[in-house]
């Protein structure tokens, strides 16, 4: 074995580097203030210590514990199929799902899909529920959008046998949607029984005020009818359009409206006369002992940003 002992080694005339045509093995540290240009490959198997900057058109595997500068962005996964890019303009392109326990966004969030419950979120501008109220009619308060909401306070089976029109009391609320509301749901959940007459016949009108929403009449009818009923009516508001009682479309709803079914009985002792009660219960005649509480719902959709 051959040793060499020299402070400088250079090529043949002395102008430059020599060159090693077979390769060049070292076990020790190699310090060096340039890597001349081309380099074709250049492997390390161990790690690679660098106090200033390394610049390469392409990193297989890079673990840095300082700042990566990538000039033309950065591309995550397989080169078939990058799973993520991250782009100069600090962009980024995802295929997957990100997961993060804290996001913070100066400007906006786009997106076609929210997942979760939305509570969190501020001036979301996706439509959705702005204020939902539902409880027993049982003369009990909500604190709403308006102020309060009071429930009717139904305490006992209601029979309704007149031949015109009279309000159903358990089904009438006074109701004004939030700001930016665009649609306002009403729901009354009830029992209605035939009383007396087989052949059970009772017709119901909606009104809004003193307003009839004729499209949502209804008529109830069956032999020994008893059975829970879910009355339903859908209301749109848009500026856009003109009031239409018809259907109950509204230009605008700023104020407490008062919304309530109205009933008759067919006639002729053909009804279905027992609001809140049946007709019979446990092998027997029930009368009016037997009481089911009503329900209201109110639903109010729109855009909490406006």
């Amino acid at each position: 074995m051959s040793r060499i002992r020299a402070n400088q080694i250079t090529n043949e005339n002395a102008n430059g580097a020599p060159n090693f045509p077979h390769g060049f093995t070292h076990t020790g540290i190699i310090t060096s203030t340039a890597i001349a240009n081309p380099v074709p490959n250049l492997t390390v198997n161990g790690n690679l210590g660098l106090s200033g900057t390394l610049t390469s058109e392409d990193v297989t595997n890079e673990d840095s514990i300082g700042i990566v500068t990538a000039r033309t962005g950065v591309k995550i996964g397989p080169t078939a199929g990058v799973g993520a890019t991250i782009f100069t303009d600090g962009s980024i392109n995802s295929a997957g799902i990100i997961t993060s326990t804290n996001v913070s966004v100066a400007s906006s969030v786009t997106a076609t899909t929210y997942f979760g419950d939305g509570s969190n979120l501020d001036n979301a501008s996706q439509y959705g529920v702005l204020e939902h109220i539902a409880g027993q009619c049982d003369g009990s308060t909500r604190a709403c959008s308006f102020g309060t909401f009071t429930f009717p306070n139904v305490t006992a089976v209601d029979v309704k046998n007149s031949s015109s029109y009279t309000a159903v009391l358990g089904s009438q609320v006074s109701y004004q949607p939030p700001t930016g509301a665009i649609a306002v749901e009403y729901c009354f959940h009830y029992s209605q029984a035939w009383n007396g007459d087989a052949h059970a016949i009772q017709h119901q009108k909606f009104y809004v005020g003193s307003d009839e929403i004729v499209k949502a009449r209804y008529t109830i009818a069956n032999r020994y009818f008893e059975n829970i009923v879910t009355f339903r009516w859908y209301f749109r508001i848009d500026g856009s359009q003109s009031n239409d009682l018809n259907i109950g479309r509204f230009q605008t709803w700023n104020s407490p409206k008062t919304l309530a079914l109205h009933t008759r009985e067919y006639g002729g002792g053909n009804d279905v006369e027992r609001f809140y009660g049946v007709q019979y219960w446990d092998g027997g005649s029930a009368s009016t002992s037997i009481f089911r509480q009503p329900q209201i719902e109110i639903i109010a959709y729109g855009n909490p940003a406006v």
